[in-house]
């Protein structure tokens, strides 16, 4: 078998790869996780000198051969503004690789984990990327044909991905199931432990996995994005227990709210949209799977609310 990236167009051989990461040096790396690691790279003239994410899957990994080939599956076949663009892969002797698009604003954790960065995203700002993230699942729960669907199974922060011009890319495929549209929940059992604060509990308890479970997961970045605070990270409210993001809200949300919003957005936030926000967001996280709503609903709903914001605080 010849040693070569394998893209629809044409091929990108192995030294490409190595030349682009400087021989997968600590210096071009940007991320890691159960797959392995991520570097930043660019391609020769040959490719435009196009600027690239590399993942380089550990074969020790819990994530293995089967997690690599689904990811390779569905990221070639995806078309759509919000999704990451696929560039090619290497699979051969244990290396198995998937270039993708780079982005160039980083991850949205990375933006809220970090106060100077927060600083800039503005209530209206933070919207955008909402709905751009939104419209991506819909594509992946919706838009792919009448009988197919994609369950993303991973939706966090670190997976939204943004742009300039507020562009919004949904990434990183490893965990996700296709099956079709309109077929009963199929029981599966999920591998990961390092998205424990997004896992929709229905799922974790019972191993039904449904379109709902990503909603699930949704609801706790949108609550992310309206405190600032990462899912994983402990809080207190005054003199209470420090406790996680999703157990606060719960916790406050019909009296106490407004004390986890973001400080760097409570000035700009006009009632309404807060109300419209807030409401969709805790339908997303309930406990009864039917309550909430569809990834089209969620897209209409933050669309109201950012009509009702204005347009004036980009």
């Amino acid at each position: 078998m010849k040693r070569v990236i394998k893209k629809i167009e044409e091929a990108l051989d192995i030294q490409e790869i190595k030349l682009a990461t400087k021989d997968f040096s600590t210096e071009t790396r940007i991320g890691d996780g159960g797959f392995g690691v991520v570097y930043k790279g660019q391609l020769s003239t040959r490719w435009q000198n196009c600027t690239v994410a590399i993942k380089h899957l550990d074969s020790k990994g819990y994530q293995g051969r089967n997690e690599f080939l689904m990811e390779l599956k569905l990221i070639s076949s995806f078309q759509h503004r919000n999704i990451i663009p696929f560039i090619g892969y290497y699979d051969e002797s244990n290396e198995m690789i998937i270039v993708s698009e780079y982005a160039s604003n980083g991850s949205l954790d990375h933006h809220l984990g970090d106060s100077n960065k927060r600083h800039c995203l503005t209530w209206v700002r933070r919207l955008k990327i909402c709905l751009g993230a939104a419209r991506g699942l819909k594509y992946l729960h919706s838009g792919l044909g009448e009988d197919k669907t994609v369950i993303h199974r991973d939706i966090k922060s670190a997976n939204i991905l943004l742009y300039e011009n507020v562009d919004v890319k949904v990434c990183d495929f490893f965990l996700s199931k296709q099956g079709p549209k309109n077929q009963q929940p199929t029981h599966l059992y999920t591998k990961s432990t390092c998205t424990n604060f997004y896992l929709d509990p229905i799922y974790q308890e019972s191993g039904i996995l449904c379109k709902e479970s990503d909603v699930y997961s949704f609801g706790v970045v949108l609550f992310e994005i309206l405190s600032g605070i990462m899912a994983f990270d402990r809080r207190s409210l005054r003199n209470d227990k420090p406790e996680p993001l999703i157990n606060l809200i719960r916790r406050y949300y019909n009296d106490r709210l407004e004390e986890l919003i973001d400080p760097f957005i409570m000035d700009q936030i006009d009632r309404r949209s807060f109300q419209t926000f807030k409401e969709l967001a805790y339908l997303c996280i309930s406990y009864n799977s039917k309550d909430r709503p569809t990834m089209e609903t969620i897209m209409e709903r933050i669309e109201d609310a950012i009509d009702l914001q204005g347009s004036s605080l980009i």
